[in-house]
């Protein structure tokens, strides 16, 4: 059977996507070839190498890069997006084999219950690629014990640039016996195409030259990274005979030599404990100086260090109060020591070494595996949030910007060096953020630029000749742990002019016709010796700056994604990013809608783009979790909202008519209540709209129920006993009365004056499909509901999630005056009244009909668990106080989210997230299901029918079960 090249897409929005990485630059590809296994790469690289001209070929594992690693103008080979399977694992041996594209936490997350793991460890764990993580040698925390990724690499298999395929793996014979065996090399006797046996001829070639322990006067570091590791291609075996190592130029190679296809990974065991010791100080070098210290007398495992503007940061992060507890309200800088291992040093000469120095402001010893997850967590959340800080004039943002962001000079020139970069960063006028790893001398450091200004955009170039002046000084290398991308032109200013010489030799033995990633790290013998400098390339703020300074601002969290990718991770459990998740499609991201977004901004005639975009957004669930969990805050929602405003008001050649469902479901709010008086006739019309409409599954309004609350008059004086008003939406007026009955019961157990607000829609529709003038008149409607509650004197209450968050966040972007923080979430009001709860829910006798206790999982809306997650914590403490006991499993989307779980088009989006996350927690029988969000119930309703599942009757909202435990 003949094999088929994998398919190329060469759409603009397809290329676009994968025009931009982790850096500063983009850089837009020919094409994008999706393999779904290695023989379609094979053919790819076949076909492309018999062309008269060759394209580039780059493979992209996680587009994590920092430095534009997998940007090309050639094809894109992805390598995530099918080939992410573990092939197979050996307990017993402590291997396995993985293809390129699994992600290296779900990797270590399925290790876990053996007791194993994968030790390379990075920031961007939840998303990086085993093969990105190959491709640039990784390393990160804990890179002192355990180094760099290629120690933890048994094999390789890859295909050259020609398709053949090769095995990267030590040589069974000697270099000796190699060189005797010539004749029968030359007849391959490893099966390999020709190319690999010339190959094989190369690399004894330069066994012969380098040989084992070779001074090629590379940088003694820890993170001595440069390129191809000829010091290590001649190791000597157990009986003390050199073998070539082919490891050793593969691992680090940034996919210049060929594209992996698979690898066998040498596993670990995971340690069996771990203490963490946390630091505080007055500034980042008295903890720099600390580090250089402590570091061969206490011997950690790792040392991590943050400055001052990257503690700022950390505070904003959710994991806060694990540091908070120690670091309180200092504003310094922060050392983090971790030790593990089968024996854990005695806490007390830990902390007698750090008091010895006398540097430290307090100091606390944590043993608490979960409170250690979270210490770390603010250090990885910090460089996220970094990129949140702007500063500079209205015409200015300036964000720390990752072009110097690696650096690596031996471990005790590390204060003298970070003093330097500080004089060279305060000379250019620009603020900065620093953290690190200060146990292997390397440190990230992020100036603060607005590369769409030309001036700060010279500064990418002048900032980067006076670090690499400094980094050369003190014996470092511009590029310690993230590979070196478009920064190769300075290779010559830390390696001598033969080992560049050697190293392009390796190029050339690989790849002669310079296909793959050509211009980064090498170039071959016979080729131009430029490589691609880190002011060549495109920068994505140059294209940015086309798009008029106001429409920036408008679409102002589209042009604030710096590309971190966090919404690229799989973790069922966590809610960014759904639609992600659900396709592994990078375009259905928030990263990839903010490129594509940008793109249309930048082009706004162009016609089959701005089609594209809106095609892409159809399939965004509006859930706002970009909103709550980027680390730069980029809400795809209202970005939405506000593209598909200028969308349908026409843009480019053409005007563009909208669905006849917008206009009629922008009335459905209305339409419902209305329906409600006459359920029969609402049944009738919800099956005739559903079918005309494009709709599955619509739910028809209920039977209205008496609730036993006045009406609230607006404007009527004279009112008396009343304190809170609760704001009806079309959930509790039309859909479900229940839950609205049930919350006045429970708040009139609670000796509250309650009265019921007339319904008045949200308008939230109208958001979502950008109907904004209509959704400002929503907006209005509301705010004069809301101020005259406030002007009776009493709190507006707000049952369901999606609603009350419109107040705090879609209103006020409209209206900013809109006294979103006066209106109250539902759970606020019961929280308060927890020691009352308790006083009426009396004896708890189990909530099972057999009388047997049951827990109580709390499942929360997605929108509700990324914006506001201190509802499901305060809901938590309301169940517990009428005696439940709680779980609050960590969950993603339901798939409903409002009008988009019932439109025809995403019902397999809509159903695989529900099977994902929310199926297996129903199939549950030992629970009692509460959920928040009219849309996770209705879900529930259709996906889980039947008396024996767990179905819809059973998931009832909090204050249901309340009202139930108060009843009793």
């Amino acid at each position: 059977m003949v094999s088929e090249a994998a398919r190329i897409l060469r759409d603009r929005a397809t290329t676009t996507v994968y025009s931009t990485d982790n850096s500063i630059y983009q850089v837009r590809p020919s094409g994008v070839a999706l393999p779904r296994q290695g023989d379609e790469i094979a053919q790819l690289l076949r076909e492309n190498a018999a062309k008269e001209r060759p394209q580039p070929i780059v493979a992209r594992g996680g587009g994590t890069g920092t430095n534009g690693q997998s940007l090309t103008d050639g094809v894109v080979v992805d390598v995530k997006r099918h080939l992410n399977r573990i092939v197979s694992l050996d307990v017993e041996g402590q291997t396995v084999v993985v293809q390129p594209g699994v992600v290296t936490a779900e990797l270590n997350a399925s290790l876990a219950e053996h007791g194993l793991f994968w030790p390379p460890h990075t920031s961007t764990l939840n998303r990086a690629t085993v093969g990105g993580m190959i491709s640039t040698d990784a390393a990160g925390k804990g890179s002192i014990v355990h180094g760099r990724t290629h120690r933890h690499v048994v094999s390789i298999e890859m295909l050259l640039p020609d398709g053949t395929p090769f095995t990267a793996v030590p040589t069974p014979r000697s270099v000796a016996e190699e060189r005797a065996a010539g004749a029968a090399r030359d007849a391959d006797p490893r099966g390999e195409g020709g190319a690999a046996a010339v190959l094989w001829a190369s690399l004894l070639d330069l066994a012969d030259q380098v040989g084992s322990g070779a001074d090629l006067g590379l940088p003694e570091l820890a993170r001595g990274f440069s390129g191809y590791g000829l010091d290590r291609l001649v190791q000597l075996d157990d009986c003390g005979e050199e073998v070539i190592d082919p490891i050793a130029l593969v691992c680090g190679a940034e996919g210049t030599l060929g594209v992996i296809t698979e690898a066998t990974l040498r596993l670990t065991p995971l340690p069996n404990q771990t203490l963490l010791v946390v630091a505080s100080y007055d500034s980042f070098a008295d903890a720099l100086d600390d580090a250089v210290e402590l570091a061969p007398l206490v011997r950690p495992s790792a040392i991590e260090s943050f400055d001052e503007t990257t503690l700022e940061r950390g505070r904003s992060s959710p994991a806060w109060p694990a540091l908070g507890a120690v670091v309180g309200e200092h504003r310094g800088s922060v050392l983090l020591l971790e030790f593990d291992g089968d024996e854990l040093p005695e806490e007390a000469p830990v902390l007698d070494a750090l008091r010895s120095t006398g540097r430290h402001l307090a100091v606390r010893t944590i043993l608490d595996p979960a409170e250690q997850r979270l210490a770390w967590k603010v250090r990885a959340d910090a460089v996220g949030l970094l990129a949140k800080v702007a500063t500079g004039g209205p015409n200015k943002s300036a964000r720390p910007t990752a072009f110097v962001e690696d650096c690596a000079v031996p471990v005790a020139s590390m204060p003298a060096f970070i003093a330097g970069f500080r004089r060279i960063l305060d000379d250019a006028g620009v603020a900065y953020g620093m953290f690190g790893h200060a146990d292997v001398g390397c440190v990230h450091v992020r100036p603060a630029l607005d590369l769409t200004d030309p001036e700060d955009v010279a500064l990418v170039r002048s900032i980067t000749d006076d670090v690499v002046e400094l980094v050369a000084e003190h014996g470092g290398v511009l590029w310690g742990e993230h590979g070196r991308g478009f920064r190769g032109d300075s290779a010559e200013a830390f390696l001598s002019a033969s080992t560049i010489a050697l190293m392009r030799r390796v190029k050339s033995a690989f790849d002669p016709l310079d296909i793959c990633n050509p211009g980064k790290l090498y170039r071959p013998v016979d080729s131009p010796s430029s490589l691609i400098a880190v002011d060549e390339p495109t920068l994505r703020g140059t294209i940015n700056a086309t798009v008029p300074l106001a429409t920036r601002t408008d679409f102002e969290s589209a042009f604030a994604c710096n590309g971190n990718g966090l919404c690229h991770h799989y973790a069922g459990a966590e809610v960014m990013c759904p639609s992600f998740k659900a396709t592994g499609d990078p375009a259905l991201s928030p990263k990839g809608r903010s490129d594509l977004v940008r793109a249309w901004l930048a082009e706004p005639d162009d016609d089959e783009l701005a089609d594209a975009v809106a095609a892409n957004l159809d399939q965004c669930l509006s859930c706002s979790a970009c909103a709550g969990h980027c680390p730069v805050e980029v809400d795809i929602p209202e970005i939405k909202s506000r593209f598909f405003e200028r969308y349908y008001a026409g843009t480019g050649s053409r005007t563009r008519r909208r669905p006849l469902a917008h206009t009629l479901l922008a009335r459905f709010e209305e339409m419902a209540v209305v329906a409600a008086k006459a359920p029969p006739l609402a049944r009738l019309g919800s099956g005739l709209a559903s079918r005309a409409l494009g709709l599955v599954d619509l739910p028809a309004p209920a039977k209205p129920i008496a609730h036993g609350a006045p009406t609230f008059v607006p404007d009527a004086s004279g009112t008396t006993g009343l304190d809170i008003v609760i704001v009806p939406d079309v959930f509790t007026s039309a859909l479900d009365p229940a839950t609205l009955a049930d919350a006045v019961t429970v708040l009139q157990a609670l000796g509250r004056g309650v009265h019921v607000a007339p319904f008045v829609a949200s308008g939230k529709f109208d958001h979502v499909k950008g109907r904004r003038v209509a959704f400002a008149r929503a907006v209005a409607r509301q705010r004069t509901l809301v101020d005259s509650v406030l002007a009776a004197g009493a709190t507006p209450v707000v049952i369901e999630p999606a609603v009350a968050l419109l107040h705090q966040h879609e209103y006020p972007a409209i209206d900013a005056a809109h006294p979103g923080d006066e209106v109250a979430h539902l759970v606020d009001v019961l929280h308060a009244e927890r020691t009352r709860l308790v006083e009426l829910s009396g004896p708890h006798r189990g909530d099972g009909a057999d009388g047997a206790n049951r827990s109580v999982v709390l499942l929360g809306h997605c929108t509700e668990r990324a914006t506001r997650p201190v509802s499901l914590e305060r809901w938590a403490g309301v169940l517990e106080a009428v005696g439940g006991t709680v779980e609050t499993p960590a969950i993603g989307c339901c798939g409903m989210a409002g009008i988009f779980g019932h439109e025809r088009a995403n019902q397999r989006m809509s159903r695989d997230l529900w099977d994902a996350t929310w199926a297996p927690q129903l199939q549950r029988r030992d629970a009692t299901f509460v959920a928040t969000g009219y849309s996770c119930r209705s879900q529930s309703a259709r996906f889980t029918p039947g008396p024996d599942n767990s179905s819809a009757d059973a998931v009832v909202h909090p204050v249901s079960f309340l009202a139930r435990r108060l009843e009793r």
